[in-house]
């Protein structure tokens, strides 16, 4: 390496140092930078931070934007990054703990064929709005947006008939920890849906007032188009010993129990994205989507009934990893994981 490509590269670490972000985007991507990626990358005032995996080409590069290589993360220090497996969608809780320890206090969590419609604008973390709730566990919250025919991925199959079943409570005074935004163009559906139900390329939502869930409710959310505020990050956290269609629906399942737990609230908003969805084998994902189909309704049974008895929230989520092991949500190596996770979030916190 030239002096000067040296003396780049120590500028280039100052003037990071010298210019923390508390906005990151965190993607990860085994492809080239697509044309999502290069708009996110160019949004004012948020920092892109893209996670690597072993499929990913060796020559990845994008301009105004952090790439962590396989080589990399395993570089940085935490105990969560062994253990981890490669080619899977949880090497992006190595992209979490690095934004959170570079000083983010917001995250948007999306995916590489995703892009805003607009710049990247998450409600207020404290807010007025209206409360969404129904008479059943689960709320199909694109029923809210006028797709009453549509229902979201990790959607229970057997309230099908009931998904449009909501209605809309008085506004109040709500402290979001999670922001769901709904995404037009081609949205978060189940393999089931893609093969049974006729739908146009394009599917586009009513734009509708942001809302949060009621107390005790349930929603599916995903990893798409998904803002976490800091008092929500350690329910960042997507669990590795589930299919990757499974991990970020399950994440969200459980980190809405969290939040309940410690009053904070699950908002919806949009439609704020588009989705030109990357190529899928619809049956493969049906494959890797069984557990949605089968365990979903058991788990928000689960989660409605479960209670902790400690008020530290580091605990409460260990706790509950334990009880998601011992009903077979989860499998038993998860625990080692969690605990890492707790680990190295404490340890980035000091």
């Amino acid at each position: 390496m030239s002096s000067f490509n040296y003396a780049f590269i120590v500028l280039l670490v100052i003037v990071f140092e010298l210019n923390p972000c508390d906005k990151w985007i965190v993607v990860t991507s085994i492809q080239h930078p697509t044309k999502q990626l290069k708009k996110l990358a160019n949004i004012q005032g948020w920092r892109l931070l893209v996670v690597g995996d072993k499929k990913t080409p060796s020559d990845w590069h994008l301009e105004n934007c952090e790439y962590l290589s396989p080589e990399k993360q395993l570089s940085l220090g935490y105990k969560l990054t062994p253990l981890l497996p490669w080619n899977h969608y949880c090497r992006k809780n190595i992209g979490y703990l690095y934004a959170i320890e570079h000083g983010a206090t917001i995250i948007y969590d999306t995916d590489d064929d995703n892009e805003p419609l607009n710049d990247l604008e998450p409600l207020a973390e404290i807010s007025i709005l209206p409360i969404l709730t129904s008479l059943h566990d689960c709320v199909n919250i694109y029923a809210y947006f006028e797709k009453t025919k549509l229902w979201p991925r990790g959607y229970p199959l057997d309230n099908l008939k009931n998904s449009s079943q909501f209605h809309l409570d008085k506004a109040n005074q709500v402290h979001i920890g999670i922001e769901q935004g709904i995404v037009n163009g081609d949205p978060d559906v189940d393999a089931i849906f893609r093969l049974t139900q006729p739908h146009n390329d394009q599917i586009i939502f009513s734009p509708k007032q942001p809302c949060v869930l009621a107390p005790g409710k349930f929603c599916p959310i995903n990893s798409q188009n998904t803002f976490f505020h800091k008092k929500a990050f350690l329910t960042l956290y997507l669990p590795s010993s589930v299919s990757m269609r499974v991990a970020d629906i399950w994440r969200g399942y459980y980190a809405q129990k969290m939040l309940q737990l410690f009053n904070l609230s699950l908002a919806f908003s949009g439609p704020n994205a588009f989705q030109e969805r990357n190529c899928h084998n619809l049956l493969h994902d049906f494959v890797l989507e069984q557990d949605l189909y089968i365990k979903s309704s058991n788990l928000i049974r689960f989660l409605s009934q479960w209670r902790t008895n400690t008020d530290n929230i580091q605990e409460t989520m260990y706790s509950l990893f334990k009880d998601l092991v011992t009903y077979e949500f989860l499998k038993t190596s998860e625990l080692e994981l969690c605990k890492a996770w707790l680990d190295d979030l404490e340890a980035i916190s000091q």
